[in-house]
Order: C-alpha cells, then sequence, then structure tokens
C-alpha cells in the first residue's frame, strides 16, 4: 500500500486493485434510519449479499443510526461504486417499500424534491458518501479504532463491546455476528 505522489494534497480517489477503502455513507439528511433493528438486518443482508455478488474483503464496520462506516477491500477488478450500489440499492429499497406499506406517514421524512420538479423517496443520502483510500498498515490499524469507537464518541454507549452493530466483537472474541469480518486477508498492522 504505496501513497501516490501529491495524494495528500490532491486527495483524489483512487479505485485500483488491491487498494483498502474507507467508505462512510448516511441516512437521507443523517436521519436515524438505522435506529431499527429491521433497518440494521436488511443491511446486514444486504452486504452479505453484496459480497457474493462483488466480492470484497470486510476488515471493520459500524452501523451507527445516522450513518455506516466500512473498511473494506475489493476483489479483483471490483469498483467500490458497484460494492456502494449493490449493499445501498437493496436496502433502500426494503425500506421506501415498507414504509409506503406499513407507515405512509413517515414518507414526507424521506422526500426528496429534485431541481427538475421530481419527487423520490430516499433511505440514504444522495451520492457515494466518503470514499477514502488507506496506504498504510497504520492508516488501517487507527481506522479500525476509529470505527470501533464510534458509538462511544457519539455517547451512544461507555465501551465499544456494548454497542451490537459493530465488527468489534468479531476482532475481539472471533463472534462473526450479525458480520463476519475477513482476518486471513487483513494485512499485520504492526508495521509502519
Amino acid at each position: 500500500m504505496r501513497t501516490p505522489e501529491g495524494y495528500r494534497k490532491r486527495r483524489k480517489r483512487y479505485d485500483e486493485p488491491g487498494h483498502a477503502h474507507y467508505l462512510t455513507f448516511a441516512c437521507f439528511h443523517n436521519q436515524s434510519f438505522l435506529r431499527s433493528v429491521r433497518t440494521c438486518a436488511w443491511l446486514v443482508e444486504a452486504i452479505n449479499e453484496a459480497r457474493r455478488k462483488t466480492p470484497f474483503d470486510l476488515w471493520a464496520w459500524v452501523f451507527m443510526p445516522d450513518h455506516v462506516h466500512l473498511l473494506l477491500r475489493p476483489r479483483g477488478d471490483i469498483a467500490v461504486s458497484g460494492i456502494l450500489s449493490a449493499i445501498k440499492v437493496p436496502v433502500s429499497k426494503r425500506a421506501v417499500g415498507w414504509v409506503r406499506r406499513e407507515a405512509p406517514q413517515f414518507l414526507p421524512r424521506m422526500r426528496d424534491l429534485q431541481p427538475n420538479g421530481k419527487t423520490f423517496h430516499r433511505f440514504w443520502q444522495r451520492g457515494g458518501g466518503h470514499d477514502r483510500n488507506i496506504w498504510t498498515p497504520a492508516e488501517l490499524r487507527e481506522k479500525i479504532g476509529y470505527i470501533h469507537n464510534n458509538p462511544v464518541r457519539r455517547g451512544l454507549v461507555a465501551a465499544p463491546a456494548d454497542w451490537e452493530w459493530s465488527s468489534y466483537a468479531a476482532w475481539m472474541r472471533g463472534t462473526d455476528e450479525p458480520l463476519s469480518v475477513d482476518r486471513d486477508t487483513l494485512p499485520p498492522l504492526n508495521t509502519s
């Protein structure tokens, strides 16, 4: 994982085979759509299905009430945009469909009026979110810690182990529920 010349200055995104990515994507208008166990379960299913369709190594993850962090490495020539689409589209379709059937009074919170006058209902914020390439083991180590401590920093729990929706238990106790991590593909983190 070598840093390309000028990376720090330009913050250009690199979608090249073998590069790790720290991804962050948010719920529409940063609303707490992931506070529900139902929506988190849909996200788990979507990530597992995306791993089959667009293979990637998942090294760390956390679902916060209003956003998601994933640390992953696409396999082969899989594009990050394809991974994001494979994760986000099914969750959005299920959530909007469920709200239309079961809680139509919630639809205004999902309404996105476009400049052209068209209206869409969204679960996720528009766009691909934030994608940061990770170049060194030190950055990997820092991002894993950041991901696992995110619920503590937000005041949701006292310790990372108390948050159900993260990979902390997978790394500390070997518990691969609700999502497994790919321990065997993570580079050694004890080097710079």
